[in-house]
């Protein structure tokens, strides 16, 4: 993969993916012995859910058409039938 190709978007991703990256090692690292999956767990929980929330609006604002009317960058809650 060429990093100098990516698109301003790709590069946001990119930047968000090493962020939640450097924070599962700064868990691993400072985590109690016998501690370290839950630490990390926790991590990907708090910090890599909102890289694929991020990811999610990104690509949807990208192709409106996707959001069938609504808005690509507001979050829409689900309702039951």
């Amino acid at each position: 993969m060429d990093l100098s190709e990516l698109t301003g978007n790709e590069r946001l991703i990119a930047e968000h993916a090493v962020l939640s990256y450097r924070e599962v090692a700064k868990a691993t690292q400072n985590a109690s012995p016998g501690q370290g999956m839950a630490a990390i767990e926790q991590v990907v929980v708090e910090k890599g859910f909102a890289t694929l929330r991020r990811m999610i609006e990104l690509g949807a604002s990208e192709h409106p058409e996707a959001q069938k009317g609504g808005s690509a960058a507001n979050r829409v809650r689900a309702t039951t039938r």
